[in-house]
């Protein structure tokens, strides 16, 4: 925008204004001297003050466009540094949604909030721009955070909303922090499972927007101001002679532009880069404003700011007010001059300011190497030289002004090329290019410095010129660089003959043919990594501006190379992991075909045992192999012994159970010989008178009958003996199939041992990752052969609980059979006595005949009772019989079982 000078009309003097009707005469009645006088100042004054006006406007106007041009290349440069830093955040939040122990479901489990709240603390301390960052699951909980206030709740926030849904990185607006009521800005991004990428929740960072000020502080001077715009057009941030605008209270919120800018709506509405002056309410002074709309870069967050960056015209017209003084003053010393001079002199003094004014006019319009002839030492000399003066002034002024901006976008150049350069060759190459053109100096070379020599790997010099690429600084130059324990931020030498440098130094600069030279040191990790070195072949004193840029470029190598090599470190790194991955990955394989007899029941199998983590697995599943291997053994031991005795016992209970149905058959037979008896004795009550004819014959009957008594009581006792010691084979045999539910419980113990096992290595191998996959498969493969032990081993144990159930009931069914048969004992011995008494009444038939009705019906009496003992007696045979067929039936079955477990068993390979 142009500002052109506010120009008054020339007042002409009072004594000159003379009424029409007496002004002729008062010119008339004036000397000639005095006329040719005023005219000679007329004339002389007049030409100077338009020469001194038009060289105002035009020099004026050229310094207002490059003062706009100046502020809106400041303006553009304070939107790109807010956006670079606000991208930064990007990749910041990006990093933190990465990490593994958030992205990682095995490891997330294993590490505590503690530990994750610690990591995301170190980030926080490590960047110092975060007061506090936290991760939330997916319904919005916090798992973890940095200290201070515990948070809420944060699914509902409108950035967190905005970057589940992007499913990237975002920025929020600046908004006031509900928890510290401190002006923020927030970022977001979400959290994806590695294995999945399915988002499991998100993380939160929050950046108090003061920390701008410390990034933005070199924009403002004393009389400058920076401010910020949100999407809204509203300021949130900016400074006020250094300081914040929200100095005051840290939680103000934004304002509009237009409350601090009067007569501003124009410019904050234009779409375009723009300058325009307004008034600042709150420094209450007038303002150059240089506004830069809403921009959108790609991979920067688009947040539509604005930037103002406003200084005061009375700083940034300062020299087109010098100007204006200085052309007054020129103008009223050529003034007074022409005055004095004689008119004899008018046209000789015209010419040379018509050359000013036209050397002016070429000033103004940007020819600024235009100069002018002095001669003589009068005011028109002297107004010449304060032209060229001005010319020397706006062109250094010029120079300095574009140097400066060819510097900034030199490294601005530098730092995008960085960024892009894959190896440190081709950052060394654009390094010396970009420097080469923004010096324009003879050559611009890379010095690459190790334990012992340095040499040139990167070079750009002018055609001509000798090349010195792939060439070596002498031994005693690096001596001397690699000694000086503090080297300066870089070393000038603007005259090569009136600079004391080391004979070394001396030797080399005077071989090539330099006359003055930066030469600036770049550092890498405390350690000399380079010299970048700009020779020129004539002499030439090093500005300070050329000196910093230098610097910058030295820094700005040191940063790349440092990158590049953290870099390589980490894919070393990457590749190191992998190949012990890969390694891991084929052990395991290994081990699971060394194994997979065990499935098949081959217990003589063995894994081979190595010194790495799948060795200590091997070993440990060596270990349960022989332990189930003596379990197999000690199983096969029990059954086999099981059905040893088993067999033994069969035999004994068979004879048993026959043993017990003869003497049932004897008893029924005899039940049948005392009824009988009971029906002879009726008889014998009928025929009283036949009683001595027949006492011989009951005699004999009753002789036999106590023999069969005898023989009864025999086979009762030998009845007892046997149903006693199958009682107490039944009881060691209950004892046996304890010993085998103890094996079997070991057993089980062993299995869920196993199972264990495989259960850990299974949850080791989802730690690891993809790596970590086939080492899973062998873990399932344990865990199901565990598990197969297990069943088995229950089956096992239901068999030998049904055995001991099974034999405890036969045991108590013999003692109930031994009880049965010892009170049967009892009856027959009763039945004996009974029959010896009828053997004694017998004998005295004869001497007792008168009494023979009432023994008649006392022996009928005694033998229902016979008979009714003798019916007991077979049914308890009978219980008896029934009982030790049950016993012989128990055992077959308990032998069964015995050899189907033998068979389960007999599939292990011992």
């Amino acid at each position: 925008m142009n500002f052109a000078p506010n120009r008054d009309l020339k007042k002409v003097p009072d004594y000159l204004i003379q009424d029409d009707s007496t002004s002729g005469l008062w010119w008339q009645r004036q000397s000639l001297r005095f006329k040719t006088t005023v005219l000679a100042i007329a004339i002389g004054t007049m030409p100077t003050l338009a020469v001194s006006w038009v060289a105002y406007y035009f020099a004026a106007d050229s310094l207002t466009q490059q003062t706009s041009n100046l502020s809106k290349t400041l303006v553009v440069d304070l939107q790109d540094r807010v956006n670079i830093f606000l991208g930064d955040r990007l990749i910041d939040l990006q990093v933190m949604a990465s990490l593994d122990i958030f992205t990682n479901p095995q490891l997330s489990k294993q590490t505590s909030k503690a530990e994750k709240s610690a990591a995301l603390g170190r980030m926080q301390d490590a960047s110092k721009i975060y007061d506090n960052i936290a991760v939330f699951d997916i319904q919005g909980n916090v798992i973890a955070q940095t200290k201070g206030e515990a948070l809420n709740n944060h699914l509902n926030r409108d950035y967190v909303q905005d970057a589940l849904k992007s499913q990237g990185a975002v920025i929020s607006q600046p908004q006031i922090s509900d928890g510290s009521g401190v002006l923020s800005i927030y970022g977001a991004s979400p959290i994806k499972e590695r294995s999945t990428g399915k988002t499991i929740g998100f993380v939160r960072a929050r950046i108090p927007v003061k920390i701008l000020t410390k990034l933005l502080q070199n924009f403002t001077t004393e009389d400058s101001q920076y401010y910020l715009l949100n999407n809204q057009g509203q300021i949130f941030w900016g400074s006020t002679n250094g300081s914040s605008v929200a100095n005051q209270s840290s939680n103000s919120e934004a304002i509009a532009a237009q409350d601090i800018f009067l007569d501003a709506d124009k410019l904050l509405t234009s779409p375009d880069l723009s300058t325009s002056v307004a008034t600042n309410i709150q420094t209450n002074s007038q303002q150059l404003l240089s506004y830069a709309p809403a921009k959108t870069v790609a991979g920067l967050p688009k947040l539509n700011w604005q930037a103002i960056v406003a200084t005061d015209t009375a700083i940034i017209y300062a020299p087109q007010r010098k100007l204006k003084l200085l052309l007054f003053l020129g103008s009223t010393l050529v003034a007074l001059g022409v005055g004095a001079i004689a008119y004899a002199w008018i046209n000789h003094l015209l010419r040379p300011v018509l050359q000013a004014a036209k050397a002016v006019q070429k000033i103004g319009q940007g020819e600024f190497s235009t100069r002018l002839a002095i001669a003589g030492t009068d005011e028109i000399a002297q107004l010449g030289s304060d032209i060229n003066r001005l010319a020397v002034q706006l062109t250094d002024f010029m120079q300095v002004q574009t140097r400066r901006t060819q510097h900034s976008a030199s490294i601005k150049d530098i730092a995008l090329q960085l960024t892009r350069a894959k190896n440190w060759l081709e950052i060394l190459d654009a390094v010396v290019q970009i420097s080469y053109r923004a010096f324009d100096a003879k050559r611009v070379v890379y010095y690459q410095f190790d334990s012992q020599s340095a040499i040139a790997v990167a070079e750009f010099s002018a055609q001509g010129e000798r090349a010195i690429q792939n060439s070596n600084l002498s031994s005693e130059l690096v001596a001397e660089y690699l000694a000086q324990q503090y080297l300066p931020k870089v070393e000038v030498i603007n005259d090569l003959t009136q600079t004391k440098l080391t004979p070394a130094k001396q030797e080399y600069l005077e071989s090539l043919g330099v006359k003055s030279c930066l030469i600036a040191p770049v550092i890498v990790e405390n350690q000399l990594n380079g010299l970048l070195m700009v020779h020129q072949s004539t002499l030439l004193p090093w500005m300070n501006e050329e000196q910093e840029f230098l610097i910058q470029v030295a820094s700005q190598i040191g940063f790349a190379i440092a990158r590049l090599e953290l870099l390589e470190q980490q894919k070393l790194a990457e590749i190191r992991e992998k190949s012990a991955k890969e390694a891991i990955q084929t052990r395991a394989l290994s081990l699971l075909q060394e194994v997979d007899d065990v499935s098949q029941g081959n217990l003589t199998v063995r894994a081979r045992v190595t010194e790495d983590e799948i060795g200590t697995i091997a070993d440990s599943y060596n270990s349960t192999i022989e332990s189930l291997q003596r379990l197999v053994n000690q199983t096969k031991a029990a059954a086999t012994e099981v059905q040893l005795n088993t067999a033994a016992n069969d035999l004994a209970v068979q004879s048993l159970a026959q043993e017990t149905i003869a003497q049932a058959s004897s008893i029924s037979q005899m039940l049948i010989q005392v009824r009988e008896m009971e029906t002879s004795i009726g008889l014998v009550a009928n025929q009283a008178h036949q009683a001595e004819a027949f006492v011989q014959q009951a005699a004999t009957t009753i002789a036999r009958e106590d023999r069969a008594m005898s023989l009864t009581v025999a086979e009762i006792k030998i009845v007892q003996q046997t149903v006693t010691q199958t009682a107490t084979k039944a009881e060691k045999l209950g004892e046996s199939s304890q010993e085998i539910s103890q094996v079997v419980n070991l057993i089980g113990r062993f299995a869920a041992q196993t199972h264990l096992l495989a259960l850990k290595a299974s949850i080791e191998a989802a730690r690891a990752g993809e790596e970590g996959k086939g080492f899973a498969v062998i873990a399932d493969e344990v865990r199901s052969l565990a598990t197969a032990s297990a069943e088995a081993t229950a089956e096992i144990e239901t068999l030998v609980s049904k055995i001991q159930l099974e034999t405890a009931e036969v045991v108590k069914a013999m003692h109930r059979g031994a009880a049965q048969i010892a009170s049967g004992h009892e009856l027959v011995q009763q039945t004996r006595y009974s029959l010896s008494q009828v053997n004694q009444v017998s004998s005295e038939i004869s001497k007792l005949v008168s009494s023979i009705t009432q023994a008649t019906q006392q022996q009928s009496s005694t033998s229902a009772e016979v008979s009714q003992t003798i019916v007991e007696a077979v049914a308890i045979a009978e219980h008896n019989s029934q009982s030790a067929t049950q016993v012989f039936n128990s055992l077959r079955s308990l032998s069964e079982i015995a050899a189907k477990l033998q068979s389960q068993i007999a599939k292990f390979k011992t």
